[in-house]
């Protein structure tokens, strides 16, 4: 019997993590019709019915479930294989694809390349920055190594390596004329944790208008003379230079975030993220104590 292609097995778990064929065909690069194709290719070569389609619907079978749980592993697998080898069997050597999310990568990509080329001479660095959502599914598909993120968040299926509390601080215009709250967006995780870890329970006072990045978000508290709650690691950063805006700690000593470093529980080179994770510690303390 002719085997699946790891490709197809890749279309198949887009399929079913976007639930809709446009979608699953954008995340993988290929045409809706090259994905389709895929899939009906492997259906064929499994001979047995994964997708339930009706016209302009459809419904994984329950073969098709289990198909898409065991594609995970074996993708997540061959993503393993491909880093050991080009490690040449040392963990400290080859490559590794590390995600960050927008409200942590532009403070500490730089540090955080420096200390890495010292540290693993060897180590081929690749860093993306995206989302929390994309990045653990990068991760998910064995395309991402590790993912450098803020939890609270659901990482159940993974490891998590909790690195540090970064706390919030509050931030505002010296001429405040209202209580009006401004937030990211809530596909950034930064909304969801300020809201709880500042205990936001006024709704009332939280502005509709959602900035897609940290400076959209300053310009409207400053333009429109409002307030807004940001991590220590962005104030630490030197976001707030040549702003008119000012900021002073919170008293409640919990309202923060956690930083943390997670993988696949799969992966073989555990150790060798724990180390780097390590490393990583160290580059987000130095900015958190300056």
């Amino acid at each position: 019997m002719k085997l699946p292609k790891l490709q197809q097995l890749k279309y198949l778990v887009a399929l079913f993590d976007t639930g809709h064929f446009g979608h699953a065909a954008k995340k993988c690069f290929v045409s809706q019709s090259t994905l389709s194709s895929a899939i009906q290719a492997l259906e064929e070569q499994l001979d047995s019915q994964l997708i339930e389609r009706d016209h302009k619907t459809f419904v994984f079978t329950p073969l098709g479930i289990d198909v898409v749980n065991k594609a995970r592993i074996i993708l997540e697998q061959s993503a393993d294989l491909v880093a050991t080898s080009s490690a040449q069997g040392n963990e400290f050597s080859g490559e590794l694809q590390i995600g960050v999310i927008p409200t942590i990568a532009p403070f500490v990509l730089s540090p955080l390349i420096k200390r890495c080329v010292k540290d693993y001479p060897n180590l081929k660095l690749f860093l993306r920055e995206d989302t929390t959502e994309n990045c653990l599914s990068l991760l998910r598909e064995g395309r991402l190594d590790l993912v450098l993120m803020a939890t609270p968040y659901e990482t159940n299926e993974f490891v998590e390596l909790s690195l540090c509390k970064d706390p919030f601080v509050k931030v505002f215009h010296p001429n405040k004329q209202n209580d009006n709250v401004y937030l990211l967006e809530k596909e950034h995780c930064l909304s969801d944790h300020t809201i709880k870890g500042c205990k936001l329970t006024d709704d009332a006072n939280i502005h509709p208008f959602q900035a897609s990045s940290l400076n959209t978000l300053l310009a409207m508290v400053e333009g429109h003379f409002g307030e807004t709650y940001l991590p220590q690691l962005a104030i630490n950063s030197g976001l707030l230079v040549n702003s008119s805006l000012s900021c002073e700690p919170i008293e409640d000593s919990t309202a923060s975030r956690t930083l943390s470093l997670v993988w696949r529980k799969t992966s073989h080179r555990r150790v060798f993220f724990a180390q780097i994770g390590d490393s990583i510690k160290q580059v987000l303390e130095e900015i958190l104590n300056k």
